[in-house]
């Protein structure tokens, strides 16, 4: 199932006249929006209550850093008992890990989108950029940008490494392709998604969702900042 269905499940609010109710083993029935109303078709309820607690664990791990939030309080806040946590995740750095999947997975997504749907650099760089912040704000929420690797086992930590390498080097690219097709000026590539994706891992640090602004809005301000800059135009 792809991420954006998963993410769109998670956010969707329960109808009006009848509350959800997560149903374990397709049977037992009890009052309440248990594991956050992420489940529908019995065959989609192992996978979908996974990433209901991944999704949850990333935003309070983000919010709160993982050293501060106990398994407790995630099933607390998905209104399960902990022991039921432990059928999905044998401990706590095996939830710490998905919650980096979880964030890179959203990203890689974006990243292929935009990289099929638009033909220049440019094009590629700023569909990339909405798609991306728009997800992360709207969608899983900015706290699960998760950045700190060291709670997680030394294997575990390598793969994201990995990911997050090849995720850099494709953006790389982009900008590079930009550059060759005269969409983009030419500039340091490396230094280049350094800065922009620096201003999107920043929203873990100030971004609310209760606040005035929406994904949206802050990707086409990024996206101002990355064609004109801040200083003033002038004129030709």
């Amino acid at each position: 199932m792809a991420t954006s269905d998963i993410m769109s499940i998670l956010t969707e609010s329960p109808p009006k006249s009848k509350v959800r109710v997560a149903v374990m083993r397709g049977t037992a029935k009890a009052p309440g929006a248990r594991w956050n109303n992420a489940v529908h078709a019995p065959d989609e309820q192992y996978q979908l209550k996974r990433q209901a607690v991944v999704a949850e664990a990333a935003r309070a791990f983000g919010r709160r850093g993982y050293k501060n939030v106990s398994l407790d309080e995630i099933a607390q806040a998905m209104n399960v008992t902990k022991p039921a946590l432990y059928y999905y995740f044998k401990n706590k750095q095996a939830l710490i890990y998905e919650c980096h999947e979880l964030s890179m997975s959203v990203g890689d997504q974006a990243l292929q989108e935009a990289m099929t749907s638009a033909s220049t650099g440019y094009a590629r760089l700023t569909s990339f950029i909405r798609k991306y912040v728009v997800r992360l704000t709207d969608q899983i929420g900015a706290p699960a940008i998760l950045h700190d690797l060291s709670a997680m086992t030394q294997s575990d930590q390598k793969k994201i490494l990995q990911r997050r390498r090849k995720f850099d080097q494709q953006l790389r690219q982009i900008v590079e392709d930009g550059i060759a097709d005269g969409s983009i000026a030419s500039c340091d590539a490396k230094l280049a998604v350094v800065w922009f994706m620096g201003a999107i891992a920043s929203l873990s640090n100030w971004y609310q969702s209760s606040g005035p602004l929406r994904g949206e809005q802050i990707a086409e301000a990024f996206i101002e900042f990355l064609s004109s800059g801040i200083c003033p135009q002038k004129p030709v």
